[in-house]
């Protein structure tokens, strides 16, 4: 078996060289096009401008000198984004405009003085890498599927028994729930109690407590929610792909400022998903009569674990005065301890009265008011607490007006706005982050720096930031809610995805849409409110779909997503610690695309075979 992914491996590298590189003498780079520029038909000479389409409002550059009558001038275009552009001649004045064109890599193209733009030279096997590699990802996760059902199999069960041992610990165990109300004696040593409806009907998701000593069954608490390691897991893995590079493409690296890419997705998920683990966690803690003081300092514990963590990772300077000190897990320890310390104040200690008294059979259904009251409403101090940071964010955003900068300035500065701003790069935000934390402590390299060309340092992952950090994983918290409280599985994925719809439309309508010149538009460098929520509606509907195939229906098993989501904080300092060490990554020419998916899609695939590692690991210890 491995002999023939090694020779399909090999095969389909082969078949890419000969498509993509079949021209050694072919002097373009990566994401570059030959264009030629005449001037055949004006009897004057003409200037060739440009303007990047994703540096919005700003001012047209020159991309040649003077060109001469009858006369053409050949130029190396980067084929990265599309451009507008614009020709003049001596005294300034347009001549003749082209908007949005997009070129090709690897392809050469005429400008003629009729103002067109026409392909003269075909281009390269774009698509080609994007589409083996993630061809190569799809079959993998075939293969483990295939895999699973073949080792579980009453034939293999005598050759492979740690397997068959396995599913019967990874599955929760589960109790048949008679048609009539039924009390058990509660035992201190179950935190959890599971049970199982009928086969015509979802499981239950909860219990109602009747007294100190018993307990009504209503619903279930699995053991771990495994679509939720498994979207974990899928974030890690494309996490670690952009990482590393995402094959050199620009869809697979964060947005340059306003707007949104896959790369700009994974972190805002695992905030949000944080947020579920907290009500879990927090539960599982408070079932076992953990003391609220405890929790407290494993919360405080894990807060200080993680952001030192984060800023070991960011390396860099060895002189404290130059260290970067906020980053990605900074950002998710600090919204994880606001968030827990929220659900630990303000969750009853034993909340299960505030569940329904009824007793959830084939017949009966706890009203919808009552399951409203007990997810949504009856943390009403929390949300209060969120709306307030949410409202604060909104003031601190768009009031105040700072140096030269206008009232609720949102762009990156540099060229934007005619260069009007230039000092002004992302607003409030910026200025606080500057004012407080000193330039030195900062990111100097901002992703609108390249198109931009902005002079001042800016952190993504900055003071303000926090505050939207904060909401979207307490949206998660409120996820982590329907599920603990809801009754029946087809209201854990009612709420879900009904929250998930609102999040979106609130979020797409600050937007416009998604439109740059909107009220609040998409922005993951400002952690923008309708950033937040895009992302988190977009996580409620992915988890309740993942929820629905690999917990309920059983259609998926979550492999190999599963053993990056178990094992996320470890995979995640490995890909970052060992990213330029052999044989996680090895020193490529950077020429070509195929060249980089090969080895970011090997960085992937490396640490998902260490991710599985460690999954059969912790199975045979749970043997």
């Amino acid at each position: 078996m491995y002999k023939s992914i090694y020779y399909l491996w090999f095969f389909l590298v082969t078949i890419q060289t000969q498509f993509i590189d079949d021209d050694s003498s072919d002097p373009l780079g990566m994401d570059e096009a030959n264009l030629t520029i005449s001037n055949t038909n004006y009897p004057h000479p003409i200037i060739f401008t440009y303007n990047v389409i994703e540096c919005e409002r700003c001012n047209f550059e020159r991309l040649n000198d003077l060109i001469q009558p009858n006369t053409s001038y050949i130029v190396k275009i980067n084929t990265v984004y599309a451009y507008d552009f614009r020709v003049i001649n001596e005294t300034n004045e347009t001549v003749c405009q082209i908007k949005s064109y997009k070129f090709s890599e690897h392809g050469s193209y005429q400008f003629e003085s009729s103002c067109i733009i026409y392909q003269i030279e075909e281009s390269g096997y774009y698509w080609l890498p994007v589409i083996i590699g993630m061809s190569i990802i799809f079959l993998f996760i075939i293969f483990t599927q295939i895999w699973h059902c073949i080792s579980r199999s009453p034939r293999c069960a005598r050759f492979l028994p740690s397997f068959t041992q396995q599913e019967l610990i990874n599955k929760d165990s589960f109790i048949q729930l008679p048609r009539t109300p039924t009390t058990i004696v509660n035992d201190s040593n179950d935190d959890i109690i599971g049970t199982l409806s009928s086969s015509t009907e979802l499981r239950l998701v909860g219990s109602t407590r009747l007294s100190n000593n018993s307990v009504r069954i209503t619903k279930v608490l699995p053991k771990r929610l495994r679509s939720l390691d498994t979207f974990r897991g899928l974030s890690l893995m494309i996490m670690i792909f952009v990482n590393y590079g995402g094959g050199g493409y620009w869809f697979f690296k964060h947005s340059v400022w306003n707007g949104l890419t896959i790369a700009d997705m994974v972190f805002p998920w695992f905030t949000w998903m944080m947020g579920i683990s907290i009500v879990l966690s927090q539960r599982s803690l408070r079932a076992k009569n953990i003391r609220k003081s405890t929790i407290f300092f494993k919360i405080c514990r894990r807060t200080l674990v993680l952001f030192t963590l984060g800023i070991m990772l960011q390396g860099g300077s060895e002189r404290w005065v130059f260290i970067r000190i906020f980053g990605v897990l900074q950002r998710l320890a600090i919204c994880y301890f606001f968030a827990a310390i929220l659900v630990l104040i303000f969750d009853d200690a034993e909340d299960e009265p505030y569940s329904s008294e009824w007793p959830i059979g084939d017949d009966v259904h706890q009203p919808i008011r009552i399951e409203l009251s007990n997810t949504l409403f009856h943390f009403w101090p929390q949300w209060i607490f969120i709306l307030l940071i949410t409202l604060a964010w909104i003031l601190i955003t768009f009031l105040p007006k700072f140096e030269n900068c206008p009232h609720g300035y949102l762009g990156p500065g540099g060229k934007h706005e005619q260069g009007k701003y230039e000092n002004c790069t992302g607003g409030m935000a910026g200025y606080i982050d500057r004012l407080i934390l000193r330039s030195s402590h900062m990111d100097n390299h901002p992703t609108c720096k390249n198109v931009y060309d902005t002079k001042i340092p800016y952190d993504p992952e900055g003071l303000l930031g926090i505050l939207t950090g904060t909401l979207l994983c307490y949206l998660g918290v409120q996820a982590g809610h329907s599920f603990a409280h809801a009754t029946r599985i087809r209201r854990v994925c009612a709420h879900w995805i009904i929250s998930g719809f609102i999040c979106g439309s609130i979020g797409l309508a600050l937007s416009k849409g998604g439109q740059s010149d909107s009220w609040i538009p998409i922005n993951k460098n400002l952690w923008s409110l309708s950033f937040v929520l895009i992302l988190a509606g977009l996580a409620f509907i992915i988890l309740t779909i993942l929820y629905l195939l690999v917990d309920v229906w059983n259609w998926f098993t979550g492999e190999p997503f599963l053993w990056l989501g178990m094992n996320s904080i470890v995979i995640y300092v490995g890909h970052e610690v060992c990213s330029n060490m052999f044989p996680v990554q090895f020193k490529v020419e950077e020429t070509r695309h195929w060249q980089l998916m090969t080895m970011h899609i090997y960085g992937v695939m490396f640490w998902t075979i260490v991710a599985g590692l460690m999954y059969l690991k912790k199975t045979f210890i749970a043997i």
